[in-house]
């Protein structure tokens, strides 16, 4: 019972932080309140960097009426207006925006609005998307940065299939260090214990990942896969 109460706590000091912070924005913009967020969002004649300051403290106000505004920008010209559009569907997560999504996720031309599209899927956790998700990371003519948001995103969904679990498996042969490492990640957060033996395989994966901090290697991905599901094992026994 206080294991509860102190969940809920914390998603009350989370809810009013999300909100202190977009109120602070709203006040950088000189706005008051979420209509006037949301229309100041629309302009196409306000400056973009402006416009998408306004998209964030919609998402931190966590501001439903808004979603069709930003799905409509999560395609827009301007990459910067697509980013912070796509972070403020990812902290309302609203049902409304998994189609749109899933339909830039497939056929979008630019890489970044794909791959902006995969990370809003995933934080709204349907297990609709899977089928995409594994489809781009096993094709090896999709961008680098697109096949690891998508192992990314499997990690985030409820439920894993077998042949999720088969696909990050593979994308461990993968000559790119930083789809080995994504896919290591994510298989130390689904809790499938039948992985054990290719993470204690990858240990030995001592190439080094490029723009990651510290010269990390792939096989600190290898390590704290093993550390997750030594715990995942231990909260359900």
């Amino acid at each position: 019972m206080n294991s509860n109460h102190g969940q809920i706590d914390k998603q009350t000091a989370q809810r009013k932080k999300y909100r202190d912070r977009g109120l602070a924005l709203a006040e950088e913009l000189g706005l008051d309140g979420e209509k006037s967020l949301l229309t100041f969002c629309a302009d196409q004649k306000k400056e973009s960097l402006a416009r998408g300051t306004a998209c964030l403290a919609l998402g931190f106000l966590q501001y439903e009426p808004a979603v069709p505004t930003l799905l409509e920008l999560a395609d827009d010209p301007d990459l910067s207006l697509v980013v912070n559009a796509t972070r403020a569907l990812e902290m309302i997560a609203d049902p409304r925006a998994f189609q749109p999504m899933l339909t830039l996720a497939k056929d979008a031309t630019r890489v970044e609005v794909r791959n902006r599209a995969i990370d809003v899927l995933g934080m709204l956790g349907d297990n609709r998307a899977e089928e995409t998700f594994v489809s781009i990371l096993s094709d090896r003519r999709e961008a680098e940065s697109t096949r690891c948001s998508a192992a990314d995103a499997i990690g985030c969904l409820p439920q894993h299939s077998g042949r999720a679990v088969s696909c990050l498996l593979e994308a461990l042969k993968e000559p790119s260090a930083l789809i080995r490492w994504t896919a290591l990640n994510t298989l130390g957060l689904i809790g499938d214990q039948s992985v054990v033996p290719a993470l204690h395989a990858c240990l030995s994966d001592k190439e080094i990942v490029p723009d990651l901090p510290e010269a990390t290697t792939v096989a600190s991905a290898a390590e704290n896969a093993l550390k997750n599901l030594k715990a995942c094992t231990q909260c359900s026994s």
